[in-house]
C-alpha cells in the first residue's frame, strides 16, 4: 500500500460514496448565461431543446478505442444553446482541472485534480447526473491533482489518478483493483481489455490489462519517450507511440510492425489505415504492414511557437480533420488531398457528431460545420485552463466539457 493510499485512508477512514447520493454538485444550474457567447446566422430561431434524460453512451476518451471521435446516430447541439449544470468548485485555483469524462447510463465519470490553500493536492472521482449535475458519488485520492480521462464498463469506471490505474465500481465509486505499476498514458478499453502505457525499469512499457480485475494479461517495451500517447486499439493490434509509431498484437503483445516517425498525438484507426499526428504532418499507414501510404503538412498560422498535432484526428470514411496552431485542416483520407483549412483561435480535440465538429479549447466549446469548418456557435467560459488533450463529449442535443469546471449544455 503506497503513501498516498494510507493518507487517504488514514484521512477519511474508506472511501466517499453512499453519503454523497443525491447530493447537488459544488455548482447548480446556472440559467444567466456570461456573456462569452455567440451563434451564427446557421442555428438563429431554433429552439432550445432541453433533454429529461441522456440515454446515450459515450464508453471513452473519443467515443472508442481506436480514438475515431466520431460519434455515431448522435445529432448534439446545433441550435440555441442553453447551460444545463456547472460542476465543480465555485473560486477558481491554480492547479485544479477536470478531465475528460465518459457518460453510460444517464451518469457522466470524471476526474478531478486539486491542490488547496495548504498546497495539499487530492484527485476526485465522479460520478455526476448527466441532466441536473448532481453528484452522485465521489472517491478521493491525496499527493496529486492530475485530471485524467477515464472510461466506463456495464461495471466498472476506469480512471488513471496520478501515475496509478484504478477500477472502481460504477454504482458505488468503491475502488475494486488498482494496477501496481505507474501509468503514464490514456487508456484504451476494447472489450474485456485495458491497454495503458506506463514505465517499467526506468524504460516505456505497453501494458494490457483484465478489465474486471486489473489483472496483467501481458507487457512489452515501447520506444514511447517521456511523452507517451494514448493507445490505439483495433480489435487486433494497438497502436502506441512516442519515439517511433508501434503496432503490438493486442492478445500475444508481440510486435507486428514500427515506422520510424516520432508520433505527436494518439493514432487514429479507421478502415484499413492507420492515421498519426507527426508534428505538423498527418500521415497515413496501412493497417496491416506499416508502410506510409501518404503524409501531408497541416495548416499553420503563426500562433504558437513549435505547432503541431498533439491531439488525435477525428477521421470519417473519407476525412481526417486535424487540429494544429489553433486552425483545423481537412483532409482526403484515401489520398492527402485537403479539403479546406480555416484560423479557429483554439487547440482541441475534435469530435464529430451528425456533420458538425465540435472542440474545446482556451475556455470555449466550439461548433462547425465539417462540410467546410464554418462556425456555427462559440459557447464561451471564464476559464482558461483544462487538461491536456481534454475532449468534449457529445450526446443527443447535449455537450460536455472540461475545465476548471465540468460545463453542460443543451440546443
Amino acid at each position: 500500500m503506497d503513501s498516498r493510499r494510507r493518507s487517504f485512508l488514514a484521512g477519511v477512514g474508506s472511501v466517499v460514496t453512499g453519503a454523497l447520493a443525491g447530493c447537488p454538485g459544488l455548482l447548480g444550474r446556472d440559467t444567466e448565461g456570461n456573456g462569452n457567447n455567440s451563434t451564427g446566422t446557421g442555428v438563429e430561431g431554433a429552439e432550445v431543446q432541453v433533454p429529461e434524460t441522456v440515454e446515450n453512451t459515450y464508453p471513452q476518451y473519443q467515443y472508442d478505442a481506436a480514438n475515431t471521435g466520431t460519434v455515431p446516430d448522435i445529432a448534439g447541439p446545433t441550435g440555441a444553446i442553453t447551460s444545463l449544470f456547472e460542476f465543480g468548485r465555485s473560486s477558481f485555483t491554480p492547479g485544479h482541472r477536470m478531465g475528460s469524462p465518459s457518460l453510460r447510463d444517464g451518469r457522466l465519470y470524471l476526474t478531478e485534480g486539486r491542490i488547496d490553500s495548504t498546497g495539499d493536492s487530492g484527485t476526485f472521482v465522479y460520478a455526476v447526473d448527466a441532466v441536473d449535475g448532481t453528484r452522485q458519488w465521489a472517491t478521493m485520492y491525496r499527493g496529486t491533482n492530475a485530471a485524467g480521462p477515464t472510461a466506463v464498463t456495464d461495471e466498472l469506471v476506469l480512471a488513471t489518478v496520478g501515475d496509478e490505474l484504478v477500477g472502481l465500481d460504477a454504482a458505488t465509486g468503491i475502488e475494486q483493483w488498482s494496477f501496481d505499476r505507474p501509468a503514464t498514458s490514456g487508456i484504451a478499453v476494447d472489450g474485456d481489455t485495458v491497454y495503458v502505457v506506463g514505465r517499467e525499469n526506468g524504460s516505456s512499457a505497453l501494458y494490457a490489462l483484465s478489465v474486471g480485475d486489473g489483472s496483467l494479461e501481458w507487457s512489452t517495451s515501447v520506444d514511447a519517450g517521456t511523452d507517451p500517447v494514448t493507445p490505439a486499439v483495433d480489435g487486433e493490434t494497438v497502436y502506441t507511440g512516442g519515439e517511433a509509431l508501434q503496432a503490438v498484437d493486442a492478445t500475444t503483445g508481440e510486435t507486428r510492425w514500427r515506422a520510424e516517425y516520432g508520433v505527436t498525438a494518439p493514432a487514429t484507426v479507421t478502415g484499413e489505415r492507420v492515421v498519426v499526428g507527426s508534428g505538423t504532418t498527418v500521415r497515413v499507414f496501412d493497417r496491416a504492414d506499416g508502410s506510409e501510404l501518404w503524409s501531408n503538412d497541416v495548416e499553420t498560422y503563426g500562433n504558437l511557437e513549435s505547432p503541431a498535432v498533439t491531439n488525435p484526428p477525428a477521421v470519417t470514411d473519407d476525412t481526417i480533420y486535424a487540429v494544429a496552431d489553433r486552425g483545423l485542416t481537412a483532409l482526403s483520407l484515401t489520398g492527402s488531398q485537403q479539403r479546406y483549412t480555416v484560423e479557429m483561435g483554439v487547440n482541441g480535440t475534435p469530435v464529430l457528431a451528425d456533420g458538425y465538429i465540435y472542440l474545446f479549447g482556451i475556455g470555449q466549446l466550439t461548433c462547425r460545420a465539417a462540410s467546410d469548418g464554418s462556425s456555427e456557435w462559440t459557447y464561451g467560459t471564464e476559464q482558461r485552463t483544462s487538461s491536456q488533450g481534454a475532449a468534449p463529449v457529445i450526446a443527443d442535443n447535449v455537450a460536455f466539457f472540461p475545465a476548471e469546471r465540468l460545463y453542460a449544455i443543451a440546443g
